[in-house]
């Protein structure tokens, strides 16, 4: 079991390696700001090291039966089970979010294991009647290679989990890189399938920095995957990069999520679903709701209750029990919403709860923040912020809504709520989202439901499903005359 303060190195081959002068990076609480761990900053040779493991162990793991490949995911559900305690708290300590947050993360881990572990039965092919005499058509899905699963902050093994899982059941071996911020938990991760006996080679862990090694793996050769959550920004960069070798990638990028409530509207449900959905984690997911658009009918209401509900929330150390919310994951994500913050000021937004820092001896809190009078073309309501920080928008019909929350250049997660099965159905059909939920929260996705924005947000796959399949495998056409 690891330690926190051993410098385990990177998993290369089915082991834990550093060079002689291996350089390593602090893994910081952002509730304490004090030192969890240190974790080792990947060399470019290193890189090489890890894609060459999986390169070799793939001609034998493409080979093992999809029961065996199974077998090491149900393995691997049990192994986390046992240590969710362990891994949900050094969850907590490296990203803040709290803990029981961090259990139900891992918990969606195992059951993704489980899930996956299935789903290797349902790698269906296809037959198709032959145009000529004494011919048999079929065509099947095969392994593409060595896939690259890169990672956020947010998600530590949840979205490792997806990504990892669905390439190793298809036959796929693995070099992943998590974001710096969680590598420590990334290494528990990794451990656990070192314990199970996952054969060496077929999952390998680098850590460092997305500049350095992130862009090594995006033009490396013998990469044929990349997988990849992250800024819309990096995305683009990883995509122009793989072009030159003709990779595939997987983009699941940013969001500017959006609520819309319409006068007919639950507004005690609506208010107490937006709360949930801007404030879980601190407002750092993809899917977080950070805009409101509302219709004037209703609009003070809802406001008032949101307000007050947020008022509720109690920030704080996520070890620590009561806390709803915990800090920001680092320095510069504080900085970043507060400047967000003060522009929004500045354009005209009024600050009805929250919008500054928390009163802190240490770690990286900011209120949770409600701006009214935001209007649509306003900075805070067209760029993603990942922060505790969420806009109201003020409309004067469905149309108008409708319009309001199209116009972005993303298009992952929207609500809409709604009490009329008319509007319900027109804004499933009319909202531009890979996700759209009626009368619930921004947030809610769940395990066997394909899972992507449209826009900017992606680039048109789709994970948390058998879905994942489309990227991590590649159909071979089979004719046999006889």
């Amino acid at each position: 079991m690891i330690q926190q303060a051993e410098k385990k190195g990177l998993y290369i081959n089915g082991s834990w390696v550093q060079q002689e002068e291996q350089e390593f990076f602090k893994s910081i609480n952002p509730a304490t700001e004090e030192v969890v761990g240190y974790c080792a900053a990947a060399t470019t040779s290193q890189v090489d090291d890890a894609v060459e493991s999986a390169r070799l162990a793939f001609k034998k793991w493409k080979n093992t039966t999809l029961p065996e490949r199974a077998q090491f995911l149900w393995k691997a559900a049990k192994a986390f089970e046992e240590k969710k305690e362990f891994l949900a708290q050094m969850m907590t300590k490296e990203m803040g979010k709290v803990v029981a947050e961090s259990l139900g993360e891992v918990g969606v881990v195992i059951e993704t294991c489980k899930y996956m572990a299935g789903e290797g039965r349902r790698l269906f092919g296809e037959t198709v009647g032959a145009g000529a005499e004494n011919r048999h058509i079929m065509m099947v899905r095969e392994p593409v290679g060595v896939v690259a699963c890169i990672t956020p902050w947010n998600f530590p093994v949840s979205l490792a989990g997806y990504k990892i899982l669905a390439a190793l059941i298809s036959g796929n071996t693995v070099v992943w890189k998590p974001a710096s911020e969680v590598a420590l938990s990334a290494q528990i991760f990794t451990d656990i399938f070192h314990e199970i006996g996952l054969p060496k080679g077929v999952l390998n862990l680098i850590t460092g920095s997305g500049s350095k090694v992130g862009a090594k793996l995006a033009e490396h050769n013998d990469v044929k995957v990349i997988s990849f959550t992250g800024s819309t920004e990096v995305g683009i960069k990883l995509s122009e990069t793989a072009a030159k070798t003709l990779k595939r990638v997987a983009l699941e990028l940013g969001g500017k999520n959006a609520v819309i409530v319409l006068k007919d509207a639950d507004l005690k449900l609506a208010a107490e679903a937006i709360v949930k959905a801007a404030f879980t984690t601190t407002g750092q997911r993809c899917t977080a709701a950070s805009r409101v658009i509302v219709e004037s009918e209703v609009k003070d209401e809802l406001l008032n209750r949101v307000v007050s509900l947020t008022q509720q929330l109690k920030a704080g150390n996520g070890l620590e029990s009561g806390i709803d919310i915990g800090p920001l994951t680092n320095k510069q994500q504080l900085e970043t919403v507060e400047k967000y913050v003060a522009l929004a000021v500045e354009q005209g937004a009024v600050i009805e709860c929250g919008g500054k820092r928390l009163a802190s001896e240490r770690g990286y809190f900011f209120e949770p923040t409600i701006l009214s009078n935001v209007k649509n073309e306003a900075v805070v309501a067209q760029e993603e912020i990942f922060g505790p920080v969420l806009a109201f928008i003020e409309v004067n019909s469905f149309e108008e809504a409708i319009d309001v929350n199209n116009d972005t250049i993303y298009g992952l997660s929207t609500s809409l709520f709604t009490n009329s099965l008319y509007y319900a159905n027109r804004g499933a059909k009319e909202i531009e989202s890979g996700l759209v939920y009626i009368n619930n929260g921004t947030s809610n996705a769940e395990l066997g439901v394909a899972f992507g924005g449209t826009k900017q947000s992606g680039n048109g796959h789709r994970e948390v499903s058998h879905h994942a399949f489309e990227v991590m495998t590649e159909w071979k056409s089979i004719y046999t005359t006889y």
